[in-house]
């Protein structure tokens, strides 16, 4: 009764049919993957922040649901999913998006459920250094979350 559940390998069986792997460096120590990210780390989202009635669409805030889609598809290849954030728009729109990816899981899995942490970083915003959050997210069986 108590099988020991490979969260990656259950979320990738129910949420990403036919999904290509993508190449990773697999090598490196998880935790060693999560502090020293390189550039293009397909484990790292960016939030973004405006506002929502600015006529050109690519300076709106980020939709919550196509991110919850992205969360839950990082999350079907790896252990983690790092979003990147800075101010409170963007923020908001990413504990919207943890919030929609969390009942997504809880409802198509037994035993999974995805939690969340976060930590303040400093981003290069404008040439100039602007204080951010990230929010790292695991996907974890139930039973250690209780």
């Amino acid at each position: 009764m108590n099988e020991k559940i490979n969260v990656t390998e259950e979320l990738s069986r129910v949420l990403s049919e036919g999904v290509d792997e993508i190449a990773g460096e697999k090598n490196l120590p998880a935790i060693q993957r999560i502090t020293n990210p390189k550039k293009g780390d397909p484990c790292t989202l960016r939030a973004r922040g405006g506002a929502f009635d600015d006529p050109d669409t690519s300076k709106r805030p980020t939709d919550p649901v196509g991110l919850s889609r992205s969360i839950l598809h990082v999350l079907s290849e790896h252990n983690y999913v790092r979003v990147l954030s800075v101010g409170s728009i963007s923020l908001q729109q990413v504990m919207t998006a943890f919030r929609i990816a969390a009942q997504e899981v809880e409802s198509k899995t037994q035993g999974v459920v995805l939690v969340a942490r976060q930590s303040e970083y400093t981003a290069d915003v404008g040439h100039k250094r602007a204080k951010g959050v990230c929010t790292r997210i695991f996907a974890i069986p139930i039973q250690y979350a209780l």
